[in-house]
């Protein structure tokens, strides 16, 4: 069917916004099942929060350009007052007949979106090869899953009423804890599945808004390395017995700031490729991995992509094993309901041989999601063999 939607709105179920058709927004080709989502999305948010976002959407940058004390700020102190990377400006223009003066900014995203990989590995490997992973071990019986979903490592929100705050150092605390109860259950075998959007953003400029919550220079080479060294230095370098790691990438993971040039999540692969620099046993797929883990067979996806459109039986016969318990895992929605839908439910689909949920999201949210009236706290599921093939499940908050 094709529907016509306002800018936010189109931006809600995942599409570019297109120009107005004269005075009448523009129409869009969408399912029943999209256009069922955009109802609930308009019977469950306020005039003013829609008119906040469309303003936001419209015209991202108007933001004021007069400094606490009333002094009109230069571009270099623009930039730091809003996180913006100074490095990255090709050109601006100082608007001031708007009432609210404001800088027009317009960034290099030719210069970041041609990645030098050999110089970004080099950055990296340089960073990283002091570091050497000490394996702890530690007496165990069974065999344990931690399944984590979007770090967003880089993303700093803070000032909301009900989300929250975040920033690398809050990161790395839950992480620390993650590792603290993990280890209480005294698995003889840990294995770890990351579901994707690891970081903020590699460009700061993925959405249209991405660096309005991003920690000062927390982008490319940077945001990786200090990624890579603190999921080490915080989490996985404290787990006992650990055996492996899965990585399957984020829409926040892609090098550029189109989602059509890159669509391996290259941020999310160059982690992958400096935790197996330290020594970790690693597999990363951009789009799904399916693995055996002590009699259950696991599936994880980010959650963003075609394929977490399709129903649970074409994914398990697509990527799962016939004649095993299929866990299907995705992250992405920052909480472990299935939002979007008439029905508000922790499990997308359980039956006697298979079970697909949403994972919740070490990310408690950001301005965007607040303003849709969602929130959420951190969290991550540990999962292992109830002794009959079945997957025993249990939510983890930090």
């Amino acid at each position: 069917m094709r529907k016509r939607l306002k800018p936010h709105e189109a931006e809600y179920l995942g599409f570019t916004p297109k120009p107005k058709e004269g005075v009448r927004n523009p129409r869009y080709s969408i399912s029943k099942d999209q256009w069922d989502k955009v109802q609930i999305f308009r019977n469950n948010i306020s005039k003013t929060e829609i008119e906040e976002i469309e303003s936001e959407t419209q015209n991202p940058f108007t933001l004021s350009a007069w400094s606490s004390d009333g002094k009109l700020l230069d571009i270099d102190e623009y930039c730091e007052k809003y996180n913006l990377p100074i490095e990255n400006v090709r050109s601006y223009k100082l608007v001031s007949h708007t009432g609210i003066p404001f800088y027009n900014i317009q960034f290099k995203e030719e210069s970041i979106n041609t990645v030098d990989w050999n110089v970004i590995r080099n950055l990296i490997e340089d960073d990283l090869k002091s570091i050497k992973l000490k394996p702890i071990k530690g007496d165990g019986e069974r065999i344990g899953v931690a399944t984590i979903a979007d770090l967003h490592f880089g993303a700093y929100v803070d000032g909301l009423i009900r989300t929250k705050e975040f920033s690398i150092d809050i990161l790395c605390n839950k992480l620390y804890k993650a590792a603290q109860k993990i280890n209480r259950y005294g698995f003889k075998e840990v294995h770890i599945n990351f579901l994707g959007d690891l970081i903020e953003s590699f460009t700061g400029l993925n959405h249209r808004n991405s660096w309005k919550s991003l920690d000062k220079k927390m982008i490319g080479a940077e945001a990786v390395k200090l990624a890579t060294k603190c999921m080490h230095e915080y989490l996985l370098k404290h787990i006992k017995n650990l055996k492996s790691i899965t990585i399957v990438a984020g829409n926040h993971d892609r090098t550029t700031s189109d989602k059509d040039e890159d669509v391996d999540g290259g941020a999310a692969n160059l982690i992958a490729w400096g935790l197996e620099l330290i020594g970790y046993n690693v597999e990363f797929n951009p789009l799904v991995i399916s693995r055996e883990i002590d009699g259950i067979n696991y599936i994880s996806l980010h959650g963003d992509k075609g394929i977490s459109k399709k129903d649970t039986t074409t994914i398990i016969w697509n990527y799962g094993k016939q004649g095993m318990y299929n866990f299907v895992l995705e992250g992405h929605l920052h909480t472990w309901i299935e939002k979007l839908t008439k029905k508000y439910q922790t499990i997308k689909d359980d039956s006697i041989d298979h079970r697909r949920m949403h994972c919740p999201s070490f990310f408690t949210g950001n301005a965007f999601s607040e303003n849709l009236g969602y929130v959420s706290n951190s969290g991550f599921l540990i999962s292992y063999n109830d002794g009959e093939g079945v997957p025993e499940v249990d939510y983890k908050t930090v």
